[in-house]
């Protein structure tokens, strides 16, 4: 029997009034606690002179050590399955690379750009050319050429697609089967990218609306403010389709 390898789940989050990564950071635990992987969320200051989303860099780099693996979920990304597991549906996927991302699309109507990656769920092999690749995904934001995407829309993602996936596509995967890892239908892991707060927070609760046993009754913390109560919405009702739910862009 093969040993089975160490995998650290992290996500770096920042603003503690989003309730949306509030429910998230809570269904993300819950995974955690019942497979047995350390849950290592980052909440350090961003970076003035930078988006946030490119702190996701250093909060990777801070937990690449003492682990096989890292998988690394953007705060608006969650564990739809909690029956699945990273070793099982994930790992066999690297094959020989480093790192694996799903195909940047959120559904099958909404097609973003199939031949690159989305940066919001990313699975990573601790490897020295791993952090090579980490290190120069982070500094290319001085880049003069790249400054643009300091604060651009996809900011550290479209960085990653110019700077880093040209030299090292060899290290890269793209899922292109995305749905297994990202996307607003996603089997195992759900991406709500580009969606706002508000209907994140409707989608959210309209999955734990139909999951009450999802988290265990102790052994575990919550984020602050936010109680077992609210987290099972035993008193939230939806009648949203999923067109309702994920059919557009804000």
């Amino acid at each position: 029997m093969s040993k089975k390898p160490t995998i650290k789940i992290v996500q770096y989050l920042w603003g503690s009034n989003n309730t949306a990564y509030r429910l998230t950071h809570a269904v993300n635990a819950a995974y955690c606690h019942r497979h047995g992987y350390p849950h290592c969320v980052k909440t350090f200051p961003p970076r003035d002179d930078r988006a946030c989303l490119w702190e996701k860099i250093p909060a990777i780099l801070d937990e690449l050590h003492d682990c096989d693996y890292v998988f690394f979920l953007d705060a608006d990304a969650f564990f739809y399955s909690h029956e699945l597991t990273v070793e099982e549906e994930l790992v066999p996927l690297l094959e020989d690379k480093e790192i694996l991302m799903a195909a940047d699309l959120a559904s099958e109507r909404i097609r973003f750009r199939q031949e690159l990656p989305n940066t919001g769920t990313i699975l990573l092999r601790n490897a020295p050319v791993t952090r090579e690749i980490l290190n120069e995904w982070n500094e290319c934001s001085e880049d003069p050429e790249l400054e643009h995407f300091r604060f651009h829309l996809f900011h550290e993602q479209e960085a990653f697609w110019r700077s880093v996936m040209p030299r090292y596509r060899e290290h890269i995967r793209v899922l292109r089967d995305y749905y297994l890892m990202n996307g607003y239908c996603g089997v195992f892991v759900r991406h709500l990218m580009s969606l706002s707060d508000e209907k994140r927070v409707r989608v959210l609760q309209a999955y734990l609306k139909e999951r009450p046993n999802l988290f265990p009754e102790n052994g575990m913390a919550f984020p602050e403010g936010l109680s077992q109560r609210y987290l099972q919405c035993r008193e939230y009702e939806t009648h949203l389709t999923i067109e309702e739910l994920y059919g557009s862009i804000d």
